[in-house]
């Protein structure tokens, strides 16, 4: 299929063949959709900076910020974070080094950072947040290659991305980092070890299933993936309960990477920027509203609005995806253009099953309003790919030029 791309404006009409879902479909939470829709249209997000009452964008972004933080409800604090080098090897355009940032005593993040070669001096940098993809026991290998990569780890790769493209980002100049978030990679919930864990079905059966592969094998990595994913819930419940939420830990540690980043001697702190797809999207879009020292994000296959998702959509995403009461306050487009004046590209893929049309054409005819009224227009970019949920190599190109033009 030819692909067609939009770039969507307030009161533009998506083209002929655009799906725009069954808005007849019967709601997922049935004869309880009603109140809970009636709940949603109470809250007026008097913290969107379209609300009549902000005139000044720093005053805005000032009282947002501050609301987004206390929504996340991970303000720790720690001691000074310590960093220890793992190893350094040797690529083809760039050297990649793997570092362990001890940022709290109960855990560490791993981090690849992959700085070009024949470049020297304060270089820009992009941390590149990995997806999710119901994939568990990979993190940065989503957009990292390393050697001895399996098949099924490439087919993986290749269906989301087309290729490893944090490599092709760094031999374009730029520092590059990607860290393991939290359930992921190095950092994934060990359910191999849970065995005889009374948890309940169907997590005690998709545990179970893991013991009849042999480690290491494509049957065992999907085995235990399926049992990650059935164990969501009750890792979710368990930091709700624990006083935090886990889009607030996902920020918090990016936030640290951060942290790191701007001190390296080869990292110019005024030139960062954030780039991700699905999870990573939202993820990068949540570091843009936490994080006031980026310069530019790449959204890709994640933004919406928050209502448009209540009918029949909620039941595609992670509990990762969460920040309990935002709503009340402010809505996703509402939260990321806190960038501004920074640059933001939200890339949407028209034939994405994760939300509705009318959720992702909303949420980019917002964020133009938005952008418009804090006096930076061109500073936003909304695009429509006639594609899946995916962040293929075209789309990349664009988005790297996006980077370049305002980093």
């Amino acid at each position: 299929m030819r692909r067609r791309e939009l770039l969507v404006m307030p009161g533009s009409v998506l083209p002929a063949g655009f799906a725009v879902g069954r808005p007849d479909e019967r709601s997922d939470a049935g004869n309880l959709f009603d109140p809970i829709d009636w709940i949603a249209r109470q809250n007026r997000r008097q913290l969107s900076f379209l609300s009549p009452r902000w005139e000044s964008h720093e005053a805005w972004k000032a009282a947002a910020r501050a609301a987004f933080h206390a929504r996340l409800s991970c303000n720790f604090s720690v001691p000074r974070m310590t960093v220890e080098l793992v190893s350094r090897e040797a690529r083809d355009g760039f050297s990649l080094e793997t570092l362990r940032l001890r940022v709290t005593p109960a855990w560490d993040i791993p981090l690849r950072v992959l700085t070009p070669l024949r470049r020297s001096g304060r270089l820009p940098c992009v941390l590149v947040m990995h997806c999710h993809g119901g994939r568990y026991v990979w993190g940065h290998q989503k957009v990292l290659s390393c050697p001895g990569d399996t098949p099924d780890l490439k087919e993986y790769r290749n269906k989301a991305y087309g290729r490893p493209y944090a490599e092709t980002l760094a031999r374009r100049g730029y520092v590059v980092a990607v860290a393991d978030a939290f359930y992921f990679g190095e950092r994934r919930l060990r359910v191999e070890d849970l065995q005889g864990v009374s948890v309940g079905e169907p997590v005690h059966t998709a545990i179970r299933r893991i013991g009849k592969y042999r480690p290491g094998t494509a049957d065992w990595r999907l085995a235990v993936d399926g049992a990650c994913s059935a164990y969501e819930h009750l890792i979710a419940k368990t930091i709700f309960s624990a006083g935090a939420t886990w889009p607030g830990m996902m920020v918090w540690d990016d936030m640290r990477c951060v942290d790191y980043l701007a001190g390296r001697q080869d990292v110019d702190a005024n030139r960062l920027g954030c780039i991700g797809l699905s999870i990573g999207g939202l993820r990068t879009a949540h570091l843009a509203a936490a994080e006031p020292r980026l310069k530019v994000a790449c959204v890709a296959g994640w933004m919406t609005q928050f209502r448009t998702q209540l009918h029949h959509h909620l039941r595609h995403h992670t509990w990762m995806a969460y920040v309990p009461g935002l709503y009340e306050s402010m809505d996703l487009p509402d939260a990321a253009a806190l960038i501004a004046p920074g640059a933001l590209l939200v890339q949407q893929c028209a034939r994405d099953f994760l939300f509705p049309v009318a959720g992702m054409r909303g949420a980019v005819e917002q964020l133009t309003s938005i952008f418009k009224k804090a006096g930076v227009p061109e500073r936003f970019c909304g695009a429509f790919y006639d594609e899946p949920h995916s962040f293929g190599p075209r789309m990349q190109e664009e988005a790297f030029d996006w980077i370049e033009k305002w980093i």
